[in-house]
C-alpha cells in the first residue's frame, strides 16, 4: 500500500514524480481524473462538476433536489451552471446505489459536510466494483475559514460512526458558528438552533493532510481494505490552493 501511518513522504507514491510538477489545483483535478473509466457517481457537484474524461459516464447525485439547490445557491454560483442531479442520494450512505455497481466515485469538497465520514468510506468501498476508484478532494483546514477550529480527531470520528448522537451533531454547529462563520453573541443561539433544526449545510469536520490520512489508514486497516492509496498534499499557492487529494483503489 502506498500510504502508511505515522508520517510519510510523497515520493513514496508510485506516480508522485509525475504529479509533483503540477502547479495548480485545477490541473491536479484533471490529472487525477485522467485515469478514470467506465460509469461513476459524483455527489454534490453543484456548479463545479469534476473534469472527467469524455468517454466516462457520470451520474450526478445530491441530497436535495435541483429546485432547492437553486434556492440555496452559494455566493458566486449561477443557476444555469448547476448540475441537475440524476438521483437523490447523499455522501453518507449512497442510498439507491447498488453494491459493486460503480467504476468510480468522486467527492470534491463533500466529505467534510457529512456527519459520519468513516461510514462514507465504508459505504463507498461497498458501491465500487473491484478495481474501482474513490477520489476525495478535501479542503485543508489551514487554508480556509476553518483555520481557527481544532482538527477533528480519529476518536471523535469513531464515535460519530459507532454511536451517532444528535447532541454531538449540535456541537458541530456551535463550533462552526463560533469559530468559522463567527456569529454575534446576541444572535448565536438562535442561529445555531435554526441551522441545526433544518440540517443546514456546514463543514462538520475539519482536517489537514496528515490528520485526514490517519482516518484513511484506520478505515483501510480495520473496516474496508483498499488495494492501493495515493495522496497528494496541498499545493504551494497559499491563496489559491486550499485542498489536498486522496485516490483510493478497491
Amino acid at each position: 500500500m502506498a500510504f502508511s501511518i505515522g508520517g510519510w513522504l510523497p515520493d513514496q507514491f508510485p506516480d508522485y514524480f509525475e504529479a509533483r510538477s503540477i502547479k495548480s489545483s485545477l490541473t491536479m483535478r484533471e490529472y487525477l481524473a485522467s485515469k478514470l473509466k467506465g460509469t461513476g457517481l459524483e455527489v454534490g457537484a453543484g456548479a463545479s462538476p469534476f473534469p472527467v474524461p469524455i468517454e466516462c459516464r457520470v451520474l450526478f447525485g445530491d441530497r436535495i433536489p435541483h429546485e432547492q439547490l437553486v434556492a440555496e445557491l452559494y455566493p458566486g454560483q449561477r443557476e444555469f451552471e448547476l448540475v441537475r442531479p440524476d438521483l437523490l442520494t447523499d455522501f453518507d450512505d449512497f442510498n439507491g446505489i447498488a453494491d459493486e455497481s460503480l467504476d468510480f466515485i468522486i467527492g470534491c469538497h463533500v466529505i467534510e459536510h457529512v456527519f459520519d465520514p468513516i461510514g462514507t468510506l465504508v459505504n463507498a468501498h461497498r458501491r465500487l466494483r473491484p478495481g474501482g476508484t474513490l477520489i476525495l478532494v478535501v479542503p485543508d483546514r489551514d487554508r480556509t475559514f476553518d483555520r481557527a477550529r481544532p482538527l477533528t480527531k480519529l476518536e471523535h470520528l469513531q464515535l460519530d460512526h459507532e454511536l451517532p448522537d444528535d447532541q454531538r451533531n449540535y456541537q458541530h454547529y456551535e463550533e462552526f458558528y463560533q469559530l468559522a462563520f463567527q456569529t454575534p453573541a446576541e444572535l448565536f443561539r438562535d442561529k445555531v438552533d435554526e441551522e441545526f433544526k433544518r440540517r443546514g449545510d456546514l463543514h462538520v469536520h475539519v482536517w489537514n493532510y496528515e490528520s485526514f490520512g490517519v482516518m484513511i489508514n484506520y478505515v483501510n486497516r480495520d473496516l474496508a481494505k483498499f488495494s492501493s492509496i495515493n495522496s497528494y498534499p496541498t499545493l504551494k499557492d497559499v491563496k489559491n490552493d486550499i485542498e489536498f487529494y486522496f485516490v483510493m483503489i478497491k
